[in-house]
């Protein structure tokens, strides 16, 4: 193998992780409203909304023996137009403000540039519940890595706003959800599918906002495959982790929400050369509202 490739699949489930889709604050608690509301986004014309977004990823890896260490950090803003609600959907137009990468990695070339992508927009459809049912140039939010050529955005926003449940709820109800993800990118097919179980904790008052607050409990399972300078690729690991969000009941916005998760796996590797790399992982997000 050519020195260039030392560390190709070090640098493939790099690409992979960051791909793949976190705080504290001082809050008060709050007595439930007197009457059980029914949790619905509301984004009126007119009335832009920004929101600050931070992942961090941090990966270890070992390759015959010696362990590498990876860690990707992600800033970025993004504000939100509403241009239309119709059948219980808003039309939004995203433009991204600013964003920033930091990539840790020992033997590549992985500096990212993002100087093309502020400034640029994209529009998407989502329902009052959360459901995002559209995206049209967000694939056009592109960006070069290294010697690993061009990447998108479309991923991160296919499923940005938390899904809000459909049915009143007390403290303490609890309902399910699963959710499946489907990544193409780099010769790289990834599948993600989440089981999630949720909880109303109560309500509080958070940053001047009367929220309810939802705690979720996930599990993960990502598969991924592909083909790369001739060797394919497979790519196995279980996540599991915490979540919680608070959503402002009475003006209908999503206030703050953040998580971690971490797992294993490992990454199987045919071809010219075959071996077996164990890998450890932590992820964590999250999406604050800016005022």
């Amino acid at each position: 193998m050519k020195k260039k490739h030392k560390f190709l699949p070090f640098i493939t489930i790099l690409i992979f992780l960051i791909i793949l889709a976190g705080c504290a604050a001082k809050v008060k608690m709050l007595a439930p409203p007197s009457q059980a509301p029914v949790l619905k986004y509301v984004m009126p014309e007119g009335k832009p909304f920004t929101y600050k977004i931070s992942t961090g990823y941090h990966q270890t890896m070992s390759m015959m023996g010696v362990p590498l260490k990876t860690t990707v950090l992600k800033d970025m803003t993004v504000t939100f137009y509403p241009l239309a609600f119709a059948q219980e959907s808003y039309q939004l137009q995203g433009v991204v403000n600013d964003i920033s990468m930091k990539v840790s990695a020992p033997g590549t070339n992985l500096t990212p540039n993002l100087s093309q992508i502020p400034g640029k927009t994209f529009e998407m459809t989502v329902t009052n519940s959360g459901e995002e049912i559209g995206i049209m140039g967000a694939d056009e939010l592109t960006y070069k890595l290294g010697e690993e050529g061009e990447q998108n955005m479309e991923s991160e926003f296919e499923h940005l706003f938390p899904d809000l449940p459909e049915k009143v709820l007390n403290p303490g109800d609890t309902w399910t959800t699963t959710d499946t993800m489907s990544i193409g990118e780099e010769g790289m097919e990834t599948m993600v599918v989440t089981q999630t179980k949720h909880t109303l904790a109560g309500y509080e008052l958070i940053k001047g906002h009367e929220c309810a607050k939802i705690t979720s409990e996930y599990t993960s399972s990502v598969t991924g495959s592909g083909t790369k300078e001739g060797a394919d690729f497979e790519t196995n690991v279980e996540m599991k982790g915490k979540e919680t969000l608070y959503f402002d009941y009475k003006r209908g916005v999503l206030v703050l929400q953040s998580s971690s998760g971490s797992g294993d796996g490992e990454i199987k590797i045919t071809g010219k050369k075959e071996m077996s790399l164990p890998m450890s992982q932590t992820v964590t997000n999250k999406m604050e509202l800016v005022e």
